[in-house]
């Protein structure tokens, strides 16, 4: 049984670090509400579960109200671009954000309307990637993996953390594997992670295409598909990652494809041996993003956290910057620029490859965990309070 102690114990420099020490049932309360925004407490799973374990302390606590959220369709919003958003996607001229409580928003090209669209779960989405402008993946808490095949009007469930624990299991026995090997190391975490229920999330999706993509998340868990979604094969034993440290997102670049987490790792995908290999930065915090090109990497998190890396991860060099907040997501713009969004709702851009920062005006009290660029002049960003448009400069 996982306790609160070990919990903390666990996790204590990101909980120091991100200061998200609750000090009542009520903070406790506004704490699980607002950890379940992506990383802003490290991982939801981690941290979700602990203020969860703090108000399920309470003498009388009602649960009468529950309801299972992969048993229920995504909430309603009256206003898209008002909900409580997390993760955003475009391609083309194709956009979808995912938030809390299973809600997705879209906007098709030749549209100026955020419309809701209808999601079969009611479960926290994290992250969504379009791979074309119609087909589009989307994952969160409670093992859930969504699929659109209509630009994101209707999702369609391939994998929840019911179904998951058997496949995965499963996957692993059939190999019988031998007594202290990495698939016996794998076959073991698996059961672990699904020894407190099915609602361990997904952090992050990226597909090279309709058919081959990855999601990423908590404790280490790793999957991937070939056939877009159709089975999805653990990959646990596919990556140098012993200790199974938070996998918080997942990028390609520049034909390169990487993964970010806890304890300032980095992974690159070695496509000759299908193993994502360690590249470590020497940081001991979490780390929630990477962008970049072909000639430079920002990996970034918390405290405004930036590793800068020019020779494709192998070795890396801390970027000294004005930023303070949480750093949420990245992205490259079509001029060559670079721009980072915050947990502060800072927005900040740099020319010069990510050596050095200037900040933008920020969004004042809206958290930012998103970001897209959407036109020669404009930026999508998103957070809890919604979805807004800002200048690129």
């Amino acid at each position: 049984m996982l306790t609160l102690n070990a919990l903390i114990s666990s996790h204590i420099n990101d909980i120091v670090e991100l200061g998200l020490f609750p000090a009542s049932i009520a903070e406790a309360k506004q704490l699980s509400i607002f950890c379940a925004n992506k990383h802003l407490l490290v991982t939801f799973q981690k941290f979700g579960r602990l203020a969860f374990l703090i108000v399920g302390f309470m003498p009388g606590q009602a649960v009468a109200n529950f309801v299972d959220p992969l048993s229920a369709p995504a909430l309603l919003v009256q206003n898209p671009t008002q909900a409580q958003l997390i993760g955003i996607a475009r391609n083309g001229d194709s956009e979808v954000a995912v938030g809390l409580r299973g809600v997705a928003i879209y906007k098709l090209p030749g549209t100026v309307k955020w419309m809701q669209g209808n999601v079969p779960v009611q479960s926290d989405l994290t992250a969504a990637f379009l791979a074309t402008p119609r087909e589009g993946w989307a994952c969160g808490h409670d093992g859930v993996i969504l699929h659109t095949a209509d630009g994101g009007k209707i999702w369609t469930r391939q994998l929840d953390g019911n179904t998951a624990r058997s496949m995965f299991e499963t996957y692993y026995e059939q190999q019988h594997p031998a007594p202290n090997s990495q698939a016996a190391a794998a076959l073991a975490q698996i059961q672990l992670n699904f020894d407190n229920g099915p609602n361990l999330p997904w952090l992050g999706v990226w597909f090279s295409d309709d058919k081959t993509g990855y999601v990423v998340g908590s404790f280490g868990d790793i999957a991937m598909t070939t056939d877009g979604g159709k089975t999805w094969t653990p990959w646990l034993d596919h990556i140098d990652n012993p200790n199974f440290y938070d996998l918080n997102a997942i990028s390609g670049i520049a034909g390169q494809l990487y993964i970010v987490g806890e304890q300032g790792m980095v992974y690159r995908l070695d496509q000759a041996k299908q193993t994502f290999v360690a590249l470590p930065t020497g940081y001991q915090g979490s780390l929630f993003g990477i962008t970049g090109t072909e000639k430079v990497l920002l990996a970034f998190g918390m405290r405004g956290t930036i590793f800068r890396s020019e020779d494709q991860g192998k070795t890396w060099a801390q970027v000294t910057t004005p930023i303070t907040g949480a750093i949420m997501d990245g992205t490259v713009l079509r001029d060559g620029r670079i721009v980072l969004v915050t947990a502060d709702g800072g927005i900040f851009f740099s020319a010069d490859g990510g050596r050095s920062f200037q900040a933008a005006a920020a969004i004042p009290g809206a958290p930012l965990a998103g970001v897209v660029e959407t036109g020669a002049a404009t930026l999508t960003v998103v957070g809890p309070g919604g979805i807004f448009d800002v200048p690129n400069k």
